[in-house]
């Protein structure tokens, strides 16, 4: 039983983490498990290691609560602003300005602060737009002042179930539109004269690649929006630089949530220019080596559970979380970023299935000591000392319900005689068969044990004296029945002596009686039918 339970969880083990490896990537429940796992590595990475240097090339332009109270306007910003912003970034020589926002139609029906933002843009010449997209095509303004000069790019993130930005797309396409609409972090990348085809294999299956965070709104130099317009900011803090210019007051409703918590939309898109600045596009394990470890850990951890080392399989399993978490963070510090769920589900999967099996080996154990325990070895019936246990809860059942119970004891007759005469060998055989006819007289929830010898006990469960008689001639004919058909010619008037006692509440209630004393009156009446057909000068059998 040890060897086939032990197969049989290796094989469960390896079919069901195939199963999970697959399954994984549609269910949603699996994916809601993984992502916060893999987050923890972004957190882990972001403490230990050094702040990336292309983040000296990104200035911040704030458009919050302060510079709303110290320029007296209220969110939306006139565009007027926008232009100021841009003609003194311009000034301050920013190499590539991006405004991470979506300029849609005219402001208040008029075209002059428009017209005003164009020129600012269009004077600049590498100014980049955000744009939002439907379905079907680009929401671009409607007037056509702002497209002359300024480059656009799309806002939008792949937003997952859990509400984190974990993904973007470097580009897309529409159905209204023949070429590619580029991203806002792509746009600002070709504007600052870096080739977009550097990037060409970012992208996954789907189009999509995922987001290396190396910064936080933290370290991003910000800079309010109203320190740049009064004068407080000199050029040398913008020389050269890329400055993004977005909202980063959780006020306006402009904060996302990333695997580093907390970020506003423009730190999102730093963070992508960074990557690509610093070239670390996150490469994904292939899944195939991801499975393989995963499987090899789980087995060896399944086999030492099988084998019962408990303290080395509690250590290994320890050990195997410890070395996939390093092992795990090790890698995505070179940006390979690993199914952390699969890596664990490995080991996880393999202590339940060893915890199960063991539970089952020990279960089948416990049924085996039992059976050894409560049955007679050799005829394979209870033994008397189980009978007993049952005959005592059934003496209580009895008196509560007002049921009747009896107890029937058996003898063979003659038995030594057939043991000196024949043999022992013949008188085990005579004992088997004498067990093998009471097994087959008796209902299937009466209790028929051995009591020693060639004696047996019966405990017939709700059967008063007279059907304790009728059950004693049936059995004593079925026994003479069966020894009318033996070969042995001297073993064919073999016969048993039957006793039994009774106990009914409903009229011996007032008789103080015991399961002992029950018995004791049973042995006693087996005495009396052993005496009553022993035949004048016949030897006591």
């Amino acid at each position: 039983m040890k060897k086939y339970l032990t197969a049989f969880s290796l094989v469960l083990f390896s079919i069901v983490l195939w199963f999970l490896n697959g399954y994984s990537e549609q269910s949603l429940i699996l994916k809601r498990i993984s992502a916060p796992l893999q987050d923890v590595l972004f957190k882990v990475r972001y403490v230990s290691e050094s702040r990336p240097e292309s983040l000296n090339q990104i200035v911040v332009i704030a458009v919050d609560d302060e510079s709303s109270f110290r320029l007296g306007v209220r969110w939306p910003w006139p565009r007027t602003i926008f232009a100021s912003i841009i003609d003194e970034l311009a000034r301050k020589k920013a190499k590539v300005i991006g405004l991470n926002f979506s300029f849609t139609g005219l402001e208040g029906g008029k075209e002059d602060t428009t017209l005003a933002l164009a020129d600012s843009i269009r004077n600049h010449g590498h100014v980049v737009v955000g744009s939002t997209l439907d379905k079907d095509r680009p929401l671009r303004p409607v007037s056509l002042l702002l497209r002359a000069g300024a480059h656009y790019g799309y806002l939008e993130k792949i937003v997952d179930e859990d509400f984190l930005i974990r993904r973007s797309y470097l580009s897309r396409s529409y159905i209204q539109r023949a070429v590619e609409e580029p991203s806002f972090p792509l746009s600002i990348w070709k504007e600052a004269g870096q080739d977009p085809a550097a990037l060409s294999d970012w992208k996954r299956k789907d189009g999509s690649y995922v987001i290396n965070y190396l910064a936080n709104d933290s370290d991003l130099k910000v800079i309010p929006a109203w320190k740049l317009l009064e004068g407080h900011i000199s050029e040398s803090q913008i020389s050269g630089k890329i400055a993004l210019v977005g909202i980063t007051s959780s006020l306006m409703s402009e904060k996302h949530q990333t695997p580093l918590g907390l970020m506003s939309g423009v730190a999102v898109h730093a963070n992508e220019y960074i990557s690509f600045g610093e070239s670390r596009r996150l490469h994904l394990a292939p899944r195939s080596i991801t499975f393989g470890v995963s499987w090899i850990l789980g087995m060896m951890l399944l086999v030492l559970l099988r084998a019962r080392r408990f303290w080395l399989a509690g250590l290994g399993f320890l050990g195997c979380y410890f070395l996939i978490f390093l092992g795990a963070q090790f890698l995505f510090a070179r940006d390979i970023s690993l199914p952390l769920f699969l890596w664990l589900m490995g080991p996880t999967l393999a202590l339940a299935i060893g915890t199960f099996a063991n539970f089952m080996h020990l279960l089948f154990e416990n049924k085996g000591l039992e059976n050894r325990v409560i049955h007679d070895k050799m005829t394979g019936l209870y033994t008397y000392d189980y009978l007993r246990l049952r005959l005592d809860d059934e003496w209580k059942r009895c008196q509560k319900t007002m049921v009747p119970v009896s107890v029937v004891m058996t003898d063979l007759d003659r038995f030594k005689k057939i043991n000196d005469t024949l043999g022992h060998e013949v008188g085990n055989q005579m004992i088997l068969r004498a067990s093998a006819v009471i097994k087959e007289s008796v209902r299937g929830y009466d209790v028929v044990s051995r009591y020693g010898g060639d004696e047996f006990v019966i405990l017939l469960w709700h059967a008063n004296a007279q059907e304790a008689e009728a059950y004693r001639l049936r059995l004593r004919k079925m026994y003479e029945d069966m020894a009318k058909k033996l070969d042995e010619v001297r073993l064919q008037d073999s016969s048993i002596s039957i006793g039994f006692a009774s106990f009914d509440p409903k009229s011996d209630g007032e008789n103080s009686q015991t399961p002992q004393q029950l018995i004791e009156l049973a042995d006693k009446n087996l005495f009396e039918d052993k005496e009553s057909r022993r035949k004048p000068g016949e030897p006591k059998r």
